[in-house]
C-alpha cells in the first residue's frame, strides 16, 4: 500500500471513530490497475495517480489516490455513486491508456474495482512517442524520481574532505553531516561541475553529526527544496523492509543513484543495504514518495559479500533546523560570488608517458622546493603519477637495460604505465589543474639531542640515547600571491597522516596534517606573474607566514606539462 493510500484510510478510520461517519453507511473498496502487454502478460501498475469523484453529492470533495508498488489501492467511501478516472494517460507498448469507470458502493460491503484493457480508452501513441517507450524494460520508481529530486542535492566542500547535502529550504539552507564541514575555515557548496559558491556553518551537532549550512542559491536557477518526511503514530514516514534510495554528489563525479532496502529502524537511526560510496556522507536518503527520511552517515564493508550502512533519522535534525530557520530571520544573505571551478577536460594520458620517457632521468627539483619546517610539492599529473609510479619504472628500466646489454632485442614485456588506466576523469585523478602540497617536515626534539649526548658523555661516547623525532610544525593554510594578489584557489584542502618515528628506545606513530591546495594551471604561465609568492602558516603561528618564491623554472615546468592540454583545448 503506498504512503498516500494508508494516509486516506487512517483519515477515513479516524473519522469513523471521531463520530464524522457512520461505519455502517461505508465500505472499502479497492481499486486494482493492470494491463495486459504483447505477450499476454498481466502487468500491474504501480504509482500511478486516479481521481475519484461522487457523482450523486455535489458536496463530495474530490480525491486523489495513487497506487501502490502492487498496483492497487484501498480506500473507505460512503455509499453511493461514483466516478474513477487516471489523472494522466498511462503510456505502455506504444499504446496510451485513459479510464474513466463508474462503479457503486453499498454500505458495509467491501468491493474491488479494476482498471484494465477492457475498460480503458486504447490509442495509439505517434511514432516519436512511441519510439520513447522501451517495451523491454520498465523505469523504476527511483529513477523517475531521482530526474527531479537530484535538484535538491550538492556537494559540499570542507578541508578536511568532501561529502554531499541537500536543500531544506528555498532560502538557502542545507543539510549536512557535520563530520564532513568538521574544522573547516572555508566551506563551499558546489551546484554542479562549474557552479561553485561559499557556505557558511549557522549550527552544528557533532554528537548527531548533523550541520545546517547558508548558500546563496541564486546562481542554481534548477535548485530545488526536497521535501521532509513528517512521523506520525498512524504513518511513519519509513518501516523495515522497504524500498528506499539515495542520491549522492561525489567531488569528481555528477549526481548518482543508489538503491536499497531497509533492515532495520532504531530510534535515531536506519539501518540499510544501500551502498554508501566515499562523497555521499551527509546526502539524503528518500521513501518512494520521495520524501527525505535521512542522512547517508557510513557504510560498513562486509568483506566478499553486501555491506551496510546507517543513516541518521530526519528527526535528529528537527531541532537545529528550527534554530536555523529563526537566525534567517535576522542574518545577512551572503554573496553569491561564483568560485573559480576546474576546466573542463581530462589531462592527456600520453602527456604523462612523453615527459616521463624524455629523459633518463625524470628531474624532480623543478617541482620541488624545501623552506623553513616544509617540503612544497608542485604536483602536475606528469610529477603526481611519476611519485607513485617511480620505483617501478625506474625498475623497468634496468630490466629493459639489462635485457639489452645481454643482447636481448625485446624489452620488457610489462607495461611501465599500466596504472595509467585507472587514472581516468571519474576518479579525479587526471584533471588539468595544479596540487600545490605543504608538507611538514621530521626532526629530531632538541631535548632528545642534548640527553644523547649527555649519555654519551657519561659513557664515554660508548652508549647514545636513541633521538625521538617529531614533526617540525603542523599545517594551518597557505596563500598563493600573484604580483601581491592572493590567487583563489580551486580547493582548500588538509589531509591528515601519519609516520612511524624513533622515539627513544620504541617506535611511535606520530600525526599531523599536510596542506594540499588546488590551483588553476594557467596562473603559472611564465611573464604573467612577474612575482609568484607561496605562504606557508603553521598552527603555532597562524599569523606569521613562513615564505617562499615560485621560481622561473617551476613556473615554466609546469606550463610545459599542460602544452598537449592546451592545445587540446583550443581544438574546435
Amino acid at each position: 500500500m503506498s504512503r498516500t493510500t494508508q494516509f486516506v484510510c487512517s483519515l477515513a478510520f479516524m473519522l469513523v471513530l471521531c463520530g464524522f461517519t457512520d461505519a455502517q453507511t461505508t465500505a472499502n473498496v479497492i481499486f486494482k490497475v493492470a494491463v495486459v502487454d504483447k505477450t499476454l502478460n498481466l502487468k500491474n501498475v504501480p504509482k500511478f495517480p486516479l481521481v475519484l469523484r461522487k457523482t450523486d453529492d455535489s458536496a463530495f470533495v474530490e480525491q486523489r489516490i495513487s497506487t501502490s508498488v502492487e498496483g492497487a489501492a484501498t480506500v473507505a467511501l460512503p455509499a453511493g455513486s461514483y466516478t474513477v478516472s487516471s489523472e494522466k494517460p498511462l503510456e505502455f507498448e506504444e499504446k496510451s491508456f485513459v479510464w474513466e469507470h463508474n462503479f457503486k458502493v453499498e454500505a458495509g460491503k467491501d468491493s474491488i474495482v479494476e482498471l484494465s484493457n477492457d475498460n480503458a480508452k486504447i490509442t495509439n501513441l505517434t511514432a516519436s512517442v512511441a519510439a520513447n517507450i522501451s517495451p523491454r524494460r520498465r523505469i523504476t520508481e527511483e529513477a523517475e524520481l531521482f530526474k527531479t529530486l537530484r535538484d535538491g542535492v550538492v556537494t559540499v566542500e570542507g578541508e578536511l574532505g568532501a561529502g554531499t547535502g541537500f536543500i531544506v529550504d528555498d532560502r538557502g539552507l542545507i543539510l549536512t553531516n557535520q563530520h564532513v564541514i568538521s574544522k573547516s575555515t572555508e566551506i563551499r557548496v558546489r551546484f554542479d561541475k562549474q557552479t561553485v559558491v561559499r557556505a557558511k556553518l549557522i549550527h552544528e551537532d557533532p554528537e548527531r553529526d548533523v550541520a545546517v549550512l547558508l548558500a546563496n542559491l541564486s546562481a542554481c536557477k534548477t535548485c530545488r527544496a526536497l521535501k521532509i518526511a513528517e512521523n506520525t503514530p498512524d504513518n511513519p514516514p519509513i518501516v523495515e523492509g522497504e524500498r528506499v534510495f539515495a542520491i549522492g554528489s561525489p567531488l569528481f563525479q555528477d549526481k548518482i543513484l543508489t538503491s536499497g532496502i531497509v533492515s532495520k529502524v532504531e530510534k535515531r537511526a536506519i539501518i540499510s543495504d544501500i551502498s554508501i560510496n566515499p562523497g555521499n556522507s551527509g546526502g539524503p536518503l528518500f521513501n518512494l514518495d520521495g520524501d527525505v527520511i535521512g542522512l547517508t552517515t557510513f557504510g560498513v564493508d562486509a568483506g566478499s559479500g553486501p555491506g551496510i550502512s546507517g543513516i541518521v533519522r530526519i528527526e535528529e535534525a528537527a531541532g537545529l533546523l528550527g534554530k536555523a530557520r529563526e537566525d534567517l530571520k535576522t542574518r545577512t544573505a551572503l554573496t553569491a560570488e561564483l568560485l573559480p571551478t576546474v576546466p573542463e577536460g581530462t589531462f592527456p594520458v600520453e602527456t604523462i608517458k612523453t615527459r616521463i620517457e624524455a629523459s633518463k632521468k625524470f628531474d624532480q627539483k623543478p617541482y620541488k622546493d624545501d623552506i623553513k619546517d616544509y617540503q612544497i610539492n608542485y604536483m602536475t599529473p606528469v610529477f603526481k603519477f611519476y611519485l607513485s609510479e617511480k620505483d617501478r619504472i625506474e625498475s623497468m628500466k634496468d630490466r629493459d637495460k639489462r635485457n639489452k646489454d645481454k643482447g636481448t632485442t625485446t624489452n620488457s614485456t610489462v607495461d611501465r604505465y599500466r596504472d595509467l588506466r585507472n587514472w581516468n576523469e571519474y576518479a579525479g585523478e587526471l584533471r588539468p589543474a595544479v596540487e600545490i602540497l605543504a608538507l611538514p617536515e621530521v626532526a629530531a626534539s632538541g631535548k632528545s639531542l642534548l640527553l644523547g649526548v649527555l649519555t654519551g658523555v657519561a659513557s664515554q661516547g660508548m652508549i647514545m640515547t636513541p633521538p625521538n623525532y617529531k614533526f617540525k610544525a603542523d599545517f594551518y593554510q597557505m596563500k598563493l600571491l600573484c604580483n601581491n594578489q592572493e590567487v583563489t584557489p580551486l580547493r582548500r584542502q588538509k589531509v591528515e597522516f601519519g609516520a612511524a618515528m624513533p622515539s627513544y628506545y620504541k617506535v611511535k606513530t606520530r600525526f599531523t596534517y599536510a596542506g594540499v591546495y588546488t590551483y588553476p594551471f594557467d596562473v603559472f604561465e611564465p611573464g604573467k606573474c612577474a612575482q609568484m609568492q607561496l605562504q606557508v602558516f603553521s598552527e603555532e603561528d597562524i599569523e606569521k607566514a613562513i615564505v617562499t618564491n615560485v621560481t622561473e623554472l617551476t613556473k615554466q615546468r609546469i606550463w610545459n606539462d599542460f602544452s598537449d592540454f592546451r592545445q587540446q583545448a583550443i581544438k574546435p
